[in-house]
């Protein structure tokens, strides 16, 4: 038996998922047949179904392992300095693993996928609502979770929105005007 640290396995799987990530961009995940993504990756049906149930567990297997990134990345970012800079630490860590993560983004952002953008979403709100409720105790939790809907909602449209575009400052420069949006709002237009 292959153990997954094998690199013929390791090989094979990045196969899978490049060929995975090209359809998504072409079509929604329900006309993805395993037919299709084994020619694409060029690998035998026998061998996805080694790896994976079908093409919504090989999803839902990407979005669990980008998801698990995205926690430890974001709770190295809340934990580090002091609380004045944490929007802009957040914004470029978690921007910059949005990009370098772009394929993947692209899918779990996707209009047919609602659910691995909830789950997303809800993730970040955990972790942020437990920082900011333990940095911020004096506001009521309503208002923390109020906050980060608000602020995950625009971060989350303006990211797309940057998906769709040619033309792309660099995504530090990006993540430093979504903090400055988060912390000074409507004085940053100003």
């Amino acid at each position: 038996m292959k153990s997954e640290g094998d690199l013929r396995v390791r090989l094979t799987k990045k196969l899978l998922v490049d060929a995975f990530l090209r359809l998504r961009r072409e079509k929604p995940l329900r006309k993805i047949t395993v037919s299709e993504l084994c020619t694409l990756a060029g690998v035998g049906r026998g061998t996805f179904y080694a790896h994976y149930q079908d093409v919504y567990d090989l999803n839902e297997t990407l979005e669990d392992e980008f998801l698990q990134q995205f926690a430890e990345a974001l709770h190295g970012a809340l934990d580090g300095g002091e609380r004045a800079q944490s929007a802009r630490r957040v914004c470029r860590t978690v921007f910059a693993l949005l990009e370098e993560n772009e394929p993947l983004c692209q899918l779990l952002l996707s209009s047919d996928n609602a659910g691995g953008a909830m789950r997303f979403v809800e993730l970040g709100g955990r972790l942020f609502s437990e920082y900011y409720e333990d940095a911020f105790g004096s506001v009521p939790p309503e208002r923390v979770h109020a906050f980060y809907r608000f602020v995950s909602s625009g971060c989350v449209a303006c990211f797309k929105e940057r998906l769709r575009s040619a033309q792309r400052p660099p995504v530090t420069q990006f993540a430093d005007e979504m903090a400055e949006f988060i912390s000074k709002g409507l004085r940053s237009l100003l």
